[in-house]
């Protein structure tokens, strides 16, 4: 799913290893959807999701998008997982675009 909207807020990062063991970064954050409803008032949706990237440059640019509360275009993927009998819904963040003009 493709959505537009602006990084809130970056919660922080962590590092793991895949399955060949290889490691791996990723960064949860949250994200506002804005959107206007059927009478015409504005309102704003929040997802917590999570991205992985290979270099602090690019955690840097990410900050800096939050900071200046940059629109963006994000591609998501919703999944569910089950963890100790209770059923989790995982948001993960595919790809991050800024949004020109």
């Amino acid at each position: 799913m493709i959505i537009k909207g602006f990084i809130k807020e970056i919660l922080g990062t962590r590092e793991w290893k895949n399955k060949d063991g290889e490691k791996r970064q990723s960064v949860k954050m949250v994200l506002g959807i804005p959107y206007v409803s059927k009478d015409g008032q504005e309102h704003e949706d929040e997802l917590m999701g999570e991205l992985n990237y290979g270099n602090p440059a690019f955690l840097e640019g990410l900050q800096k998008a939050c900071d200046a509360q940059e629109k963006c275009e994000f591609q998501v993927g919703f999944s569910l997982g089950n963890w100790e009998g209770k059923k989790i819904q995982n948001i993960r963040v595919y790809n991050l675009t800024k949004m020109i003009g």
